[in-house]
């Protein structure tokens, strides 16, 4: 039986494979992306979204693939326990965070536009679909956008953005949970399909 055990190992590998692309995703953006796949209602083949990660990447040697399979189960496992956590924290640099939601968004939007845009989901349902996922991608917007914001408000940048980076983390925990009870009640998906 293989072991998909995500090591420090497997995440500086698939650093340095990413950086040496210049059109691939980052690290971070990759786990969001990734978070938002396995959260989603659609079932996407490892090919595409190794294809999509790698921008194209048709060679890419068996250990970057086996390092980019563990980093998809590490995920899985955190995000079906209800443990997932953005790999940042309050005090990561911004850029982090920022490639993180990036990520997310890619990988959530196609799901998120079509159920939130589903007739028979009650208006209670796409207001928290909104709040949650507007939640996870907050980080999307330039550092400038919140220091704008802050000085407008006379809000303390650190505090603010500390705020908002639990509230991604808490947010996250439940997003799976959460889009399998919108993506039944939209009537687009009943139980048995990917899930």
């Amino acid at each position: 039986m293989l072991d998909f055990s995500f090591t420090p190992e497997h995440e500086k590998l698939l650093a340095d494979y990413l950086a040496s692309r210049s059109e691939a995703m980052s690290l971070a953006m990759t786990q969001g992306y990734l978070f938002a796949l396995i959260c989603g209602p659609n079932a996407v083949d490892v090919e595409q979204w190794l294809h999509d990660i790698s921008a194209g990447d048709d060679k890419i040697e068996e250990s970057v693939v086996f390092a980019f399979m563990a980093l998809h189960h590490h995920i899985s496992e955190q995000v079906f326990a209800g443990q997932y956590q953005p790999p940042w924290t309050e005090l990561s640099d911004y850029q982090q965070r920022h490639q993180w939601s990036i990520g997310f968004i890619t990988g959530a939007q196609p799901y998120f536009e079509a159920l939130l845009m589903a007739n028979a989901l009650s208006n209670e349902l796409k207001e928290a679909l909104q709040v949650a996922t507007e939640q996870l991608a907050f980080f999307s917007l330039s550092q400038s956008q919140v220091n704008d914001y802050c000085n407008q408000l006379n809000r303390d940048e650190s505090e603010f953005l500390a705020q908002q980076s639990n509230l991604a983390c808490e947010f996250a925990k439940g997003y799976a949970q959460l889009i399998e009870v919108v993506a039944v009640a939209s009537g687009l998906y009943d139980d048995e399909d990917a899930f």
